[in-house]
């Protein structure tokens, strides 16, 4: 697929702005353009079909529910799916102020970083304070439907139902890899211990990609999250165990950042218990891309296959693991 900057140029015509710089930004799923207008810098999002723009559908959905709930995320200009002006879906968003954590995290004193997880605690629990009556994904932020990553299949009343399906599809890229053999040792060591998520979980919207990249921070205030392409409807746990490994590395900001979030909802009992079923669930993700992407989405991709492995033999042995992901910024 190629887009010239006239056909840029074009789309933010149509709806009266007009572009002065274009950047293109490289990226996995999508064609991502940044433009530089005298109303302010945008995102143009372009995908290659009608299948493929469905996140972009999401976002122009679920970022206008919720603003609405005081969450900070972009503004929504335009999704436009008709091929009409191109042959080729869009969506365009409104830039959010301020710098990522990952380029400030350094710069913000011990006590100004505690503040900002106690506000991203309370950020994420209004993230899911939205609930649904099963699980699955949502295009509206109102119905249900089936989860893509999983081909469409659900949605599901229960949540030990879709995730079984998730890590049975997770596993099928497994074959005929490095990571084989480990394909039957990782179901059994799911299903010996469904009975942790054997109750009765509220189905909520994940975002489930919270990392220091996917969030703007602005005098020590945080501006806005960003990317909630994949968010799907699941158990809160999988996002809040996502989120530690990700970006807190300190006691004091893990402390603080939930009391920001139980200030809103409360955790489910024997949550640590489950932190290590819900790690093994996220790391099949990261084997995957490791699998389909190689040396685009890791350095060394012999290297990290060992750590990988050891990781896993482990969680399997039952030893200790570091959840501590946030240095590496997966």
């Amino acid at each position: 697929m190629t887009i010239s900057d006239a056909q840029v140029n074009a789309i933010f015509s149509e709806i009266g702005i007009k572009v002065d710089k274009i950047t293109k930004i490289s990226t996995f799923s999508n064609y991502l353009f940044k433009a530089e207008t005298n109303d302010g810098t945008y995102y143009l999002k372009i995908y290659i079909n009608k299948k493929d723009s469905r996140s972009g559908y999401k976002l122009s959905n679920l970022y206008p529910l919720l603003s609405k709930k005081g969450i900070s995320v972009p503004k929504v200009l335009k999704f436009d799916d008709s091929l009409n002006l191109i042959k080729h879906p869009y969506l365009i968003i409104s830039e959010i102020e301020g710098e990522r954590l990952s380029d400030s995290f350094g710069k913000l004193l011990k006590d100004e970083l505690s503040s900002s997880y106690y506000e991203l605690g309370k950020i994420i629990a209004k993230i899911h304070s939205f609930s649904f009556e099963a699980f699955g994904e949502t295009y509206d932020g109102k119905t249900v439907t089936g989860f893509s990553e999983i081909g469409g299949k659900g949605p599901f009343k229960s949540w030990k139902e879709m995730h079984k399906e998730i890590v049975d599809h997770r596993l099928s890229y497994f074959k005929g890899t490095y990571f084989q053999d480990l394909i039957e040792p990782i179901r059994l060591w799911f299903k010996s211990r469904t009975h942790l998520i054997d109750y009765n979980i509220t189905p909520r919207l994940l975002h489930i990609d919270i990392n220091k990249k996917n969030i703007f921070i602005k005098n020590n205030k945080i501006t806005g999250i960003i990317d909630f392409d994949d968010a799907f409807v699941g158990h809160n746990e999988e996002d809040l165990m996502r989120t530690e490994s990700a970006i807190i590395d300190d006691r004091e900001f893990k402390d603080s950042f939930f009391i920001g979030y139980t200030e809103l909802i409360e955790l489910d009992e024997n949550y640590e218990q489950r932190k290590i079923f819900y790690y093994l669930s996220r790391l099949l993700v990261h084997i995957d891309c490791v699998i389909k992407y190689g040396n685009k989405y890791v350095k060394n991709v012999g290297k990290e296959q060992e750590i990988i492995r050891k990781e896993i033999n482990n969680i399997l042995t039952e030893k200790p693991v570091n959840f501590n992901k946030n240095k590496k910024n997966t």
